[in-house]
């Protein structure tokens, strides 16, 4: 029996099964199926509309309860968004034409309420719904009136616990609203706080069935901008961080640092440890004691990135690269296999400088500003900073007593990028990194390939340090078209990734 010799109401239940993905194959198999199947050809084109507004920035309010809206509509939605974009876009655009009328329309409300209060995760948390209900209310609310300030996002985490198919997350800029004092109680007694870590307590538990929460985020991208102004708790991310689906994660001016000015610590207090595989963190301020707590609970981690940004009321003003790069060896060394250090801004002094990446036995490409190396080193025992200090007897480290990096790079090395601001700053610095490059090649560095110095607005340090066949230097501005923190290539990279970096 063909195809066609079916009963059409069979044809139609094949068709519909179809959606989301095989329908469009499907229908142009033959005339007659495309034909048969025009209802389902709206339905999946309307479908497909609402995924795209979804996926794309926009300066909309109520997004999330207007997603909630058309999943009443139609449930099969939940299938088809795959990329969730909540951010507001970098630069400026309008509106576009959301509906406004499903608000005005008590039923059509009383669908939205009745299909969030009886979620089963909610039940088993032992939410109160109504609570819930009045806390989104009264969120879309401060969203249309502009002179409110932003509420907790509690219309993203019910959107969240619907979107099956859900595969790339970029939370909404109002997420800053949490703070990292709601992320430290236990139990929590911040409603909101509460529902993100049962939602994704209820996602561990049945990973792996077909109905699982958030059981296909595996990307999760930046919602804050750059700048000395901006920060936010890592910590307000935490519990995304232990998804089993999770396996990269972009964020921008996020803060974990514990010192005697900045107290935002990052803590695991959870029992499973993290899928996660690659790590961009841009513009943010994190030393080696705040960050520790997550990066020992990364034991698949292979590709990390790290730019430093001091924030405005002394976080790190003074920075330790020394000890950040010993916390990240320690933890995860063992896996890494391409590392990026760099510093977007530090108000003050490099405290310790890295002097070893041999705890990188993986390590095939590392991007770095020379600028990480300009302190003593943490064995040295001496130090710059707020609390300077030099053992007695001993001479001052100074930037002439920095090591070739070629001796610090473990033999499984294939690229090395160093950014510097020559000739304006690390003339010395420069020097002693690529001295004798060319000599550990030959003698134990045998696989690798390339090392490019990336100068800012020129090239004149290739007449200082080139080494023929070996170090190669480029301008890295782009003749000045880009700012500094830009002139790292894998900023870049994580720009386009991301959708752009808003600087404020």
């Amino acid at each position: 029996m063909g195809l066609l010799d079916l009963p059409g109401e069979l044809i139609d239940e094949i068709i519909d099964l179809t959606l989301p993905d095989g329908l469009e194959g499907f229908v142009l198999s033959c005339r007659a199926v495309h034909q048969r199947a025009a209802v389902q050809i709206k339905r999946h084109s309307r479908l497909k509309r609402l995924s795209r507004f979804a996926a794309r920035p926009a300066n909309d309010n109520g997004k999330c309860l207007f997603l909630l809206h058309e999943l009443t509509r139609d449930p099969l939605l939940a299938d088809y968004v795959r990329i969730l974009n909540l951010r507001r876009p970098v630069e400026a655009r309008s509106p576009s034409s959301l509906s406004e009328e499903f608000r005005m329309d008590d039923d059509t409300m009383e669908r939205v309420k009745t299909m969030v209060m009886e979620a089963e995760w909610l039940e088993q948390a032992g939410i109160d719904v109504q609570e819930l209900w009045e806390k989104m209310m009264e969120e879309d609310d401060a969203d249309e009136d502009a002179s409110s300030a932003p509420l907790p996002p509690f219309n993203t985490v019910a959107l969240l616990s619907r979107l099956l198919a859900l595969e790339t997350l970029q939370l909404s800029n109002n997420w800053a609203e949490l703070t990292q004092a709601s992320f430290m109680t236990v139990p929590n007694d911040d409603l909101l706080v509460y529902m993100l870590e049962e939602l994704v307590e209820y996602s561990v538990a049945h990973f792996g069935s077909r109905d699982a929460l958030l059981g296909k985020l595996q990307v999760i991208l930046p919602f804050m901008a750059a700048g000395q102004s901006q920060r936010a708790a890592l910590q307000t991310v935490g519990p995304f961080l232990r998804l089993p689906s999770l396996k990269e994660f972009f964020g921008i001016s996020l803060v974990a640092a514990c010192d005697s000015f900045a107290g935002t610590p990052f803590e695991w207090h959870w029992k499973d440890d993290s899928a996660l595989r690659r790590l961009e963190l841009a513009h943010c301020c994190m030393n080696a004691e705040g960050f520790s707590a997550f990066l020992s609970h990364t034991p698949r981690l292979e590709v990390f990135k790290y730019s430093h940004e001091t924030k405005w009321g002394g976080y790190l003003d003074d920075w330790n690269p020394g000890e950040f790069i010993v916390a990240l060896a320690q933890a995860c060394g063992s896996t890494i296999v391409e590392l990026c250090l760099t510093v977007d801004d530090l108000s003050g002094e490099i405290i310790n400088g890295g002097s070893s990446l041999l705890g990188f036995p993986k390590l095939k490409r590392i991007e770095t500003d020379v600028l990480i190396f300009c302190g003593p080193p943490i064995e040295s025992g001496q130090r710059r900073g707020p609390d300077p200090y030099v053992p007695p007897g001993d001479i001052p480290w100074t930037e002439h007593d920095i090591p070739c990096l070629g001796s610090m790079l473990p033999p499984s090395i294939v690229e090395v990028i160093l950014n510097t601001e020559f000739p304006k700053a690390d003339t010395v610095a420069l020097r002693s990194l690529v001295k004798n490059f060319k000599q550990h090649k030959e003698e134990r560095l045998f696989d690798l390939k390339d090392v490019c110095i990336r100068q800012y607005a020129g090239v004149s340090a290739g007449g200082l340090y080139g080494i023929h066949g070996l170090v190669r230097v480029v301008d890295g501005s782009e003749n000045g078209r880009l700012r500094r923190p830009m002139l790292p290539l894998w900023k870049r990279d994580f720009a386009k990734r991301v959708g752009g970096i808003a600087y404020s």
